[in-house]
């Protein structure tokens, strides 16, 4: 049994930061490795590399295998275990704060704890490979660790809801790809070329099956992005508004004050105060 572990602590505050991540690591298990927790005080996010193992949570249990990713949540009763013929290779981070909190419910994730067979590896690494670097819990990489975690979640999303889902593959093509480019531009013309329609044909499909345009939603989506932002890092309004593809620093003050109710830095003090 060999791990490799990044482990931060945390200092006593009176509020607990909206993203901690309290460690992070590989473990390359053998057929001991048991790990038992009641009222979990943290979220358990794993990855499995290699092998299968054995996941009990709550009245659940399931087996967890290479490509699989498993949540625990926090506050539940867990169990999970490596397999004795072929044992788990896997990479995880435990983490918790308010922006988990929300993403969870947002995305309704709350009573989903297996994901079979989807390529998250590379959020895992990054978030991994940022900790070592980091050594220490610091707001640089708590705000790129939670940018990355945001990713992957948008990124899990259509992975756990495939089975709900009521609209045509068409308009779940223009979805995934607006979800996959909120840090982008997205031209109308870009999404009609996707699915061999015209423009209009386009935001008609769009629209019968999420109730708004592709334009209002991926809007939608940058306005959450820039609350994260706004709340787990320190960059200015033309920063984020030059990251998120906004016009200016003004049209983006303008709309978020429009959609929110406040100004982007009235929400920032609001929110951290």
């Amino acid at each position: 049994m060999q791990e490799d572990i990044i482990s931060f602590l945390n200092e006593e505050t009176q509020t607990e930061p909206p993203f901690f991540i309290e460690m992070a690591g590989i473990s390359y298990c053998d057929e001991s490795y048991r790990i038992v927790r009641r009222n979990s005080p943290m979220y358990v996010f794993e990855y499995i590399l290699e092998g299968e193992g054995t996941v009990l949570v709550e009245d659940k249990q399931f087996i967890a295998k290479k490509g699989d990713v498993y949540i625990l949540h926090r506050q539940s009763n867990h169990e999970y275990f490596s397999g004795k013929t072929n044992p788990w290779t896997k990479i995880w981070f435990n983490a918790k704060g308010s922006l988990i909190d929300s993403l969870i419910q947002v995305y309704k994730l709350n009573n989903v704890n297996h994901i079979e067979n989807c390529d998250m590896g590379t959020y895992f690494f990054q978030i991994l490979n940022l900790a070592k670097q980091s050594k220490t819990s610091n707001p640089d990489f708590l705000k790129k660790a939670s940018l990355l975690f945001y990713e992957m979640i948008l990124s899990l999303y259509p992975n756990v809801h495939t089975e709900t889902q009521t609209y045509t593959k068409e308009a779940g093509i223009l979805k995934e790809h607006l979800d996959q480019n909120i840090l982008n531009k997205v031209e109308l013309k870009d999404l009609s070329q996707l699915i061999y329609h015209s423009n209009s044909q386009t935001i008609r499909i769009f629209k019968k099956a999420f109730g708004v345009t592709p334009y209002q939603y991926l809007m939608n989506q940058k306005l959450e992005l820039a609350k994260l932002i706004l709340l787990n890092t320190n960059k200015s309004i033309k920063e984020i508004s030059s990251e998120l593809k906004y016009y200016d620093e003004h049209y983006f003050s303008k709309y978020f004050r429009e959609k929110v109710g406040m100004s982007p830095m009235a929400y920032r003090k609001k929110h951290q105060s």
